[in-house]
């Protein structure tokens, strides 16, 4: 699906490319959602752009994020999709500005997920944007928050995960499950804002000349560097679970240890007197008694009895 965005707040849903009819001094910016390479290269027909990045997505280097011309700036960053407590997909999402037009490439989820945002916690229609730029920085902010929304997500599973841990004794295999699958997605979080923040860095030095323009890309790297103190946070939250859980594990098999110790005195004592006395010897006085055989059974319960009451004054048996 197309959408095209007018200076007068019009939004238009599109199906086709063929179907663009437009005016460079009417139109804001293109959303291509869910796109394929086919219409990728027809809007890079229809408006003379230049789509290198898309095959760049891959790449490592920010140099192969980040272009720039004359006449066009081109940028390309995966956004982490939250998927319930599954772990992050990354989707990949390029933007191109050129003529005074924004082109947006991405996914319907992430799309909506930005759709979402942006009608509760802005008032979206009430916003006169002055110029493509303005509409742009406006749909960056909405990408700061959407990484803040996803640590805040984040956090609010790990604070559940320590009152569960708090109010059990013990642990299950779905609580480390959890741990991994939320540090998992953290990384993906923090890899994300990381090439964001890269980008933004590298728009302050691009051809956007005034003042107020770089003043706002400036707030929003202190946003996305307040955000990423907060991923950290969690990190550090998840290493004090991991550390937790590691304590309950050692006192578990401490436990384990002790009743396995407790075991083994109370029955190697009554072995011991039952090897004795089975040993074919020929003078064993106990032997010949007609008591020795209750007389080894009584030996054999009370070194148990004892064993027992040593370990209870030591207060390992409750």
């Amino acid at each position: 699906m197309i959408e095209l965005y007018y200076k007068n707040k019009e939004l238009n849903k599109i199906a086709s490319i063929n179907e663009i009819l437009w005016n460079e001094q009417d139109l804001f910016n293109v959303r291509v959602i869910d796109f394929t390479e086919e219409e990728v290269n027809k809007i890079s027909n229809k408006f003379g752009l230049d789509t290198k990045i898309f095959n760049q997505i891959e790449d490592i280097e920010i140099s192969s994020h980040y272009l720039k011309s004359d006449d066009q700036v081109s940028f390309n960053f995966s956004i982490p999709n939250y998927n319930s407590t599954d772990l992050f997909t990354d989707e990949p999402m390029v933007i191109i500005i050129k003529n005074e037009v924004v082109f947006y490439f991405l996914s319907a989820k992430i799309d909506s997920n930005f759709l979402n945002l942006s009608r509760t916690q802005y008032d979206s229609v009430s916003i006169n944007f002055n110029s493509h730029i303005e509409h742009f920085l406006f749909q960056l902010g909405i990408i700061s928050d959407y990484y803040a929304d996803l640590t805040e997500l984040i956090a609010s599973e790990i604070k559940k995960l320590y009152e569960s841990l708090v109010k059990s004794k013990s642990f299950k295999a779905d609580d480390l499950d959890l741990i991994m699958k939320l540090n998992f997605n953290n990384h993906k979080i923090r890899e994300s804002i990381s090439s964001f923040q890269r980008i933004l860095n590298l728009l302050i030095r691009s051809k956007f000349e005034k003042k107020r323009i770089k003043e706002k890309l400036n707030l929003e790297i202190e946003d996305v560097a307040v955000v990423k103190d907060h991923i950290q946070y969690n990190f550090e939250r998840l290493d004090d679970l991991k550390e937790n859980i590691a304590s309950k594990i050692d006192l578990e098999q401490n436990k384990i240890f002790r009743t396995l110790t407790i075991l083994t005195v109370c029955i190697s004592l009554p072995t011991l007197i039952a090897g004795i006395y089975g040993m074919n010897f020929t003078n064993i006085p106990e032997l010949q008694w007609n008591r020795g055989y209750p007389l080894a059974l009584g030996l054999m319960l009370t070194s148990f009895l004892l064993a027992i009451l040593y370990f209870k004054k030591k207060k390992w048996i409750k």
